[in-house]
């Protein structure tokens, strides 16, 4: 269990300036939660690790065979706030949490560091609650933030409680769900980090990868998406989701900015399966996708 109570913090989440961002990036990640009662994705070809393989307690430098490495995560025996159905789908399982308490694992910060860069990510975001911070690096340039805040709450109430048999309903105040973080064209990740600001827990299982991002000529596209996140100059901007048209080569989408309440139109481009390529190809295709992502970015009076 959790040694102390949950609670509530301020957290600006909307036009938040990230450190270490190049004053060019521009990227753009769309997040999708799976239905209520959901643990996994519904995005074929992923790699999963759900934690079950390891002790309860603190450890360290753990392989995610053909995915990456986990510097530090704590784990624990499935409880109230968290922990996936078994094969079986009666009981739960072991789950991976980030806190400064000992008796949750006292592991604050998880570094997952990925072998490939990559443009999808998912995972069973569990008891989500106010201190719990996951954040995607590009190297030392930060793409995205991403807080309680600014997606688990947008989360409707069907999504409250845990859903799991073994304790249907309890912790009903909190957010329990499967969400996917899919990034555009020219937008990847090669870290990402989990950590909790204070002594609550960050609770998470059935992390989920694939270094392909979303694509809607050979994929259905995974659950409902809530969150447009997008990043110019060193800045985010989050926007609520409101419509979203599916088309050949990617999504239109109609948000709400979360901050200045005015409304966006986006095409977020489906990321183009992974392939080497020459340094000034590969260079010439980025710059591209930036100019038209830019170009595609748009203000609706």
């Amino acid at each position: 269990m959790k040694s102390l109570p949950k609670r509530f913090l301020l957290v600006i989440v909307s036009a938040v300036a990230l450190t270490g961002a190049r004053a060019d990036d521009y990227n753009m990640i769309i997040t999708t939660a799976e239905g209520s009662g959901a643990y996994n994705t519904t995005l074929a070809n992923t790699s999963v690790e759900n934690f079950d393989s390891l002790p309860a307690g603190a450890n360290h430098n753990v392989a995610w065979s053909g995915v990456g490495n986990i510097d530090a995560v704590g784990v624990l025996n499935p409880n109230v706030y968290g922990g996936a159905p078994d094969a079986n789908g009666t009981g739960a399982t072991r789950y991976a949490v980030q806190s400064t308490s000992g008796s949750l694992g006292g592991v604050a910060k998880t570094t997952l560091t990925l072998n490939t860069p990559s443009s999808y990510f998912g995972l069973y975001w569990s008891a989500g609650d106010p201190a719990n911070v996951l954040d995607f690096y590009n190297g030392n340039n930060l793409v995205a933030h991403f807080t309680t805040a600014n997606l688990m709450n947008k989360l409707p109430s069907s999504y409250n409680g845990n859903p799991s048999s073994l304790y249907l309903g309890q912790d009903h105040n909190e957010k329990f769900g499967f969400i996917n973080f899919m990034g555009s064209a020219g937008t990847s990740w090669n870290s990402i980090v989990f950590s909790n600001l204070g002594s609550s827990g960050f609770e998470s299982d059935n992390w989920t990868s694939r270094v392909n991002g979303w694509n809607p000529t050979v994929d259905t596209l995974p659950g409902t998406p809530v969150e447009l996140i997008q990043t110019s100059g060193g800045v985010q901007t989050t926007a609520d989701v409101t419509k979203v048209t599916v088309n050949d080569g990617g999504i239109s989408i109609t948000a709400k900015d979360t901050t200045s309440g005015k409304v966006l139109a986006a095409d977020f481009l489906a990321a183009a399966p992974a392939a080497p390529a020459p340094p000034m190809t590969a260079c010439f295709a980025f710059a591209g996708v930036l100019l038209l992502q830019a170009f595609r970015r748009k203000t609706l009076a």
